[in-house]
C-alpha cells in the first residue's frame, strides 16, 4: 500500500556534512541566479519569445510591403485604358454592341 521510503545514501550524507556553509550558500546563490537568469524577468525565456515575435514581424512586414506594390502597380494601371477596358470585361462582365460572348460549361 504505501511505498517504501529510500534513505539518502550514506556518500551523499557525508558529502553534505562535509561542506561548510559557505560553500552552500555560494551554491544556493548561483543556483537562484541561473533560476532568475533563465525564468526571471526579461531572461532567456522572454528572449525566445521576443526572438519569436521579431520574427513574426519581420513576415509580415515583408509580406505587407509585396501587397503594398501589388497595390501601387494596380493604381498605376488604373490610369490605362486598356487596363481599366480589361477589369470592366473581367469584373463586371460588361459586352460591348458588336462582341460576342461563348460560355463553356464546367466539368463536374
Amino acid at each position: 500500500m504505501f511505498s517504501r521510503i529510500r534513505t539518502i545514501p550514506p556518500f551523499f550524507l557525508q558529502i553534505v556534512r562535509s561542506l561548510p556553509l559557505r560553500s552552500w550558500l555560494v551554491i544556493f546563490g548561483a543556483g537562484l541566479f541561473l533560476w532568475f537568469w533563465i525564468f526571471g524577468h526579461n531572461g532567456l525565456v522572454d528572449l525566445e519569445h521576443l526572438i519569436r515575435l521579431q520574427r513574426n514581424y519581420t513576415q509580415q512586414k515583408q509580406s505587407l510591403a509585396e501587397e503594398k506594390e501589388q497595390l501601387e502597380q494596380d493604381l498605376k494601371n488604373m490610369e490605362n485604358p486598356r487596363y481599366l477596358k480589361h477589369l470592366i470585361h473581367q469584373e463586371l462582365g460588361y459586352v460591348e454592341s458588336d462582341e460576342v460572348v461563348i460560355q463553356f460549361q464546367e466539368k463536374k
